[in-house]
């Protein structure tokens, strides 16, 4: 799983690598080294300008999204997004809460690191149980990762369609895959990256084949 990672990358150095218009981008907050679900956090996508006609074409954007409170939009109580913080990369297709976001709102997460914790020998005499060891992860040039993530967007059904108060909030979930070899003697699972050459067909808003 992924349930900390470090969002530092300046806006400008966002803009260059997944090649976003300044005019399409939000301001960005302070370098985060513990972002955590329920906070929020730049994140790459694809879609039509808002205000724009609807036959539009998608443009990237950098928003800042809550991360882990995944709210689809078909629910009926936000606190539905309380546990989605991951989701399995195997069948995102397939499961009712990601599979329409799947289809057409799939985004990038910036990342310079992740972290997962190694279970140690050695037990806390707090809690009485095994003490849990840190380790970040991150691209050995320097560069951030692109997280594969889903996207989505939550309103109210209680209140009227044009209530300024029906749109809640964007929120992310972040997909996991099997940890490679490396990671895997901390973590079985890890966050999936994705590299630059399929940036564009990821973030691609027409449904996915």
């Amino acid at each position: 799983m992924c349930g900390r990672y470090a969002s530092t990358a300046r806006r400008t150095v966002l803009l260059e690598q997944f090649q976003v218009d300044g005019d399409n981008a939000e301001d960005l907050k302070s370098p985060d080294y513990n972002v955590a679900p329920t906070k929020t956090a730049p994140v790459v996508i694809a879609r039509a300008p808002s205000g724009g006609p609807k036959d539009a074409d998608a443009v990237r954007q950098l928003r800042l999204f809550k991360w882990g409170r995944l709210v689809p939009f078909w629910a009926e109580d936000a606190k539905i997004g309380n546990r989605m913080v991951n989701a399995r990369s195997e069948r995102v297709d397939e499961k009712p809460a990601y599979r329409a976001a799947f289809k057409s709102r799939r985004c990038r997460i910036p990342v310079d690191a992740f972290y997962e914790w190694f279970e140690t020998d050695q037990i806390s005499e707090k809690t009485k149980k095994p003490l849990k060891q840190p380790f970040a992860f991150r691209p050995t040039d320097g560069s951030s990762l692109a997280l594969a993530g889903l996207y989505e967007v939550w309103k109210d059904k209680t209140l009227p369609e044009d209530d300024p108060g029906a749109l809640l909030w964007w929120s992310y979930t972040i997909l996991t895959t099997t940890a490679t070899n490396e990671i895997g003697r901390i973590h079985d699972r890890m966050p999936m990256a994705i590299g630059p050459d399929d940036w564009a067909q990821w973030l691609d808003p027409l449904p996915a084949s």
